[in-house]
């Protein structure tokens, strides 16, 4: 059998095993549960917060072990890559930068480098050429077939495979070479008779460099204008053929001498006689640096002007070919020395004699414009244009200029047709303006427009471009465009082209170019930059801060010890620590005050009682309070305390009296009464409310008194109105918001014929709105912006309209107020100008322009907008919207509106009651 001893010791076992169960239990909650975890043959999967699937963790469907990122974001934008030329190929730089994002994404894997042949080619797998891996940035070197112009493009790829967005793109052209011409002789002087050597006697191509031997060619064996082109055989002169001074002016007929008929090195000193060479003798372009051996051109063997633009090859003139002091303004014709003739760096103080280099000898760009004559209006540009073909032309209609230069487009094949307005020395680092007026025809065809900036290096090899690229051109009307540009390491000079490109019909015409230095510019750090697109300021870590240019962004950060405090974005958006206004700050168009009259104003007048005050039958007064009645505003008059009576029946009769601005009385107006029963010693709450507006109070001081007294009581009842420091009674006088009109109506609760009266304000979009030109037919150049005043003759006179669907609303109602919220984004003058409303009658927009001749006047800022009441002038039964309509040409009138459809667009605000 079981005794009871045995039962204890069953029970002291199962305490102990549970006791012992608990503390394991117990750590097994502390601890972690990962210490006691692995992934067996399998993976983890990793989710963000909003479950996305981001990865996972473990052994792969493939077998492998790793860490797998999926369903990343793409990586930013990069920059456009720098572009340099190298050997049969291009080097491509990323700077490790991004366009749209400061830090570079920590699941970065790579930067592809792309090659296309149009600028706006879409990067693929067939245009993968390379990849920077390094995540601060690197460069690559790219083996490109052929010298056929290429077009760069990068693009970021993250751990995950994830493409981002293509950079724009950047040209590069891999740099070519030249090959060297013959140089043979044999007819010797023995040969040859006195005057031997004429026209007649000579075929065309006869005299080439194996028909001529070693100082065959005397003065005595050519005969009068015996040379002509025709007859000289390409390199057939050699330095070796004439005898000294056998080449006269007299045996050269004009245009005779040609680039190919001269060997390398065959124009000597000795060879040409004291004044022979004249410009008729030299076709353009003959003269070439190999042609010309050391010390050749002397100051007796030129004529006066013979040497002109268009007879000196590009880089044929260097300063071994040029004697010392040989060069006088005698032999120089006018704007005879351009930069594609002359060699960089090759003309110093001895090749040029005192005084010989006068004014119209040069072209020079004026004002910081390094363009030389660059409005297409003088001499050097016809230089340029005789030099450059068929296909370039001067037109007698630039962009408010008389003249503009112009190149045919027309290509049965995709052509490309530039013209080298100038070449400038440039140092690494520095930074040029570009910008340029082009005017594409209507019929215009081809991959882009383009003004830009060929960096060379001290071989002319290009390294690489700065061009300012105009793919989709503005046809058929003046259009202008600007770029900004850094000259790359080891450049020393810039040549600055415009261009049509790939182009096959049309025409485009170039004005008004310009190439500008940029003040400050240098590759990165702190700086400020400063070119005719306007300033640019940067801080210690390269990042743009305030930007005020013309034709781009515009923002503005203000940092305190490198830490931003205060921006103004792009969207004129502005973020301030602190803000003090000491005008007039405005909400929405709305003055804050003028917003603050929609709201309460809250408690104007206040009174606290604490003691009793006791009366009888007659009327006693009880407390007195003071305000100032406005009367746009309405206002609330409160009594709340508490009566008690010396005996129970009867009423306590509770009154507002006004005693305006004298003392009041129990004899002054009453405004307001009610009645309470009295319930003898008992407590019994009063409470005397009064709404009234300050028009019915009466402007000004009003001094309000509550008296009180009993009625229908017992013969000597004593009434008391009291408060106490535990139940306080209190007389209030509160400002509840701006004045409504009484729109009440009696109703017997069978219903009413006339419902009561409301006041609505309703806010009207613009429907349409449009300018016109000298006050008469639409312009649909200006689309829907609304233009007022008089710039130039091209407009005349201008105005615009807009219109509100404004429906059946106003159908028999009282307007109390029209307002128009207009938005001026432009003004002639920087101060301002002044806006000249009128209203109109027009449901849709009219082809010609009319309104009605009242009107209201109100002064504008730039980028102001501002309500404008037009009560005075708008009939709610005839009018649809307004009209700016100064008629004036002075320019205070000259501005530009928002309109339908644009940021801040024009309302119609109407407060009617009806």
């Amino acid at each position: 059998m079981v005794n009871f001893l045995d039962i204890q010791a069953d029970e002291r076992h199962l305490a102990s095993l549970l006791a012992g169960y608990e503390r394991r239990l117990e750590a097994l909650e502390r601890s972690t549960q990962a210490s006691h975890t692995s992934i067996e043959g399998g993976a983890i999967a990793v989710y963000d917060k909003s479950g996305t699937h981001r990865g996972s963790v473990g052994v792969q469907p493939d077998g492998t072990v790793a860490l797998v990122p999926v369903n990343s974001p793409p990586p930013p934008t990069p920059p456009r890559p720098v572009v340099q030329a190298a050997l049969a190929g291009l080097v491509v730089t990323w700077d490790g930068q991004w366009d749209d994002k400061y830090v570079t994404p920590s699941d970065f894997a790579l930067v592809q480098v792309h090659i296309g042949l149009a600028p706006d080619f879409t990067p693929s797998t067939t245009t993968l050429a390379g990849a920077v891996t390094d995540i601060h940035g690197g460069s690559i070197t790219l083996g490109i077939a052929g010298y056929t112009p290429v077009w760069v493009r990068l693009v970021g790829v993250n751990t995950a495979a994830a493409a981002g967005p293509a950079s724009g793109a950047v040209q590069g052209i891999p740099p070519a070479g030249r090959q060297p011409g013959p140089d043979r002789r044999i007819v010797g002087e023995l040969q040859l008779a006195d005057d031997a050597v004429t026209a007649a006697k000579v075929a065309v191509g006869a005299i080439n460099s194996q028909a001529l031997a070693a100082a065959a060619v005397t003065a005595e064996k050519l005969g009068a204008a015996a040379v002509e082109a025709g007859k000289i055989a390409a390199g057939a002169v050699t330095k070796d053929a004439p005898c000294v001074g056998s080449v006269t002016a007299g045996a050269i007929v004009a245009n005779a001498v040609t680039a190919a008929a001269l060997a390398a090195g065959s124009v000597t000193a000795a060879a040409i006689s004291a004044g022979s060479v004249t410009a008729g003798a030299l076709a353009a372009g003959s003269v070439t640096a190999e042609k010309l051996v050391v010390g050749a051109v002397q100051a007796g063997a030129l004529a006066v002007d013979a040497v002109t633009a268009g007879k000196i090859a590009a880089d044929a003139v260097t300063a071994r070919e040029i004697q010392a002091l040989s060069i006088t303004a005698a032999h120089l014709a006018v704007n005879s020395v351009t930069a594609t003739a002359i060699q960089a760096g090759i003309i110093d103080a001895t090749h040029i004699k005192a005084g010989a280099i006068t004014a119209d000898k040069i072209g020079i760009g004026t004002t910081g414009n390094v363009i030389p004559d660059p409005s297409f209006e003088g001499a050097i540009t016809a230089v340029r244009v005789q030099a450059a073909g068929a296909h370039w032309s001067i037109v007698t209609s630039g962009h408010d200029s008389p003249k503009a230069l112009q190149v045919s487009a027309t290509s049965a094949t995709p052509a490309t047709r530039l013209l080298t307005l100038t070449t400038v020395p440039v140092l690494p680092g520095e930074a040029y303006y570009l910008s340029f007026d082009y005017l594409a025809s209507a019929n215009w065809a081809g991959n882009s427009i383009r003004f830009y900036a060929a960096w060379e290096d001290s071989a002319g090899t290009p390294l690489s471009w700065g061009t300012v690229l105009v793919d989709t051109p503005t046809r058929g009307t003046w259009s202008r465009a600007a770029g900004q540009h850094q000259v790359p390491a080891g450049a020393v000079r810039a040549r600055f082209v415009v261009e049509t490109y790939q182009s096959t019909a049309g025409t485009v015409a170039f004005d008004n170019v310009e190439v500008r230095p940029v003040i400050g510019a240098r590759g990165s750090g702190p700086r400020a930059e400063l070119s005719p697109a306007g300033l640019r300021l940067y801080d210690g870590g390269g990042d743009e801060t305030v930007s005020l240019v013309s034709g781009n962004r515009n923002f503005l950060t203000l940092t305190t010890d490198g830490v931003p405090v205060a921006t103004i974005d792009d969207r004129g958006n502005g973020n301030f620590s602190n803000l003090a206004v000491a005008g007039t700050l405005t909400i929405g168009g709305d003055p804050l005050e003028s917003v603050m009259t929609y709201a309460p104003r809250g408690i104007v007048a206040y009174g606290r009682q604490t003691a009793a005050v006791t009366g009888g039958a007659s009327e006693y007064g009880f407390v007195e309070l003071a305000f100032q009645a406005d009367p746009s505003r309405m206002y609330r008059l409160v009594l709340d305390c508490f009566v008690t009576a010396s005996t129970e029946g009867g009423e306590v009769q509770v009154s507002f009296r006004d005693g305006g601005t004298s003392t009041p009385s129990v004899n002054s107006s009453i405004l307001q009464t009610r009645v309470f029963a009295l319930a003898g010693n008992a407590y019994r709450p009063v409470r005397v409310e009064l709404v009234r507006s300050g028009a019915d109070f009466g402007a000004g001081l009003h001094r309000i008194l509550s008296t009180f007294h009993a009625q229908w009581a017992p013969p000597g009842t004593t009434v008391t109105l009291f408060g106490r420091e535990d139940l306080p009674g209190i007389m209030y006088v509160e400002d509840i918001g701006p004045a409504i009109p009484d729109t009440g109506v009696y109703n017997t609760g069978g219903g009413t014929v006339t419902p009561p009266r409301q006041t609505i304000t309703r806010y009207y979009g613009a429907a349409w709105s449009g300018s016109y030109a000298n006050r008469s037919g639409y312009n649909s150049f200006y689309g829907n912006k609304m233009m007022q005043g008089y710039y130039s003759g091209t407009n005349g006179l201008q105005a615009s309209l807009v219109g509100f669907n404004l429906g059946s609303d106003l159908a028999g109602a009282e307007i109390n107020e029209v307002a128009v919220y207009l938005y001026f984004d432009h003004w002639y003058s920087a101060s301002g100008g002044t806006a000249v409303i009128r209203a109109h009658g027009h449901s849709g927009r009219p082809g010609s322009f009319s309104s009605d001749s009242d009107s209201v006047s109100e002064g504008f800022g730039r980028n102001e907008g501002k309500w404008v009441d037009i009560s005075a002038i708008f009939d709610s039964t005839s009018w649809r919207g307004i009209a700016l309509d100064p008629n004036n040409t002075s320019s205070q009138y000259y501005g530009r509106a928002r309109g339908a459809g644009e940021d801040y667009a024009p309302q119609l605000r109407v407060t009617f009651t009806k």
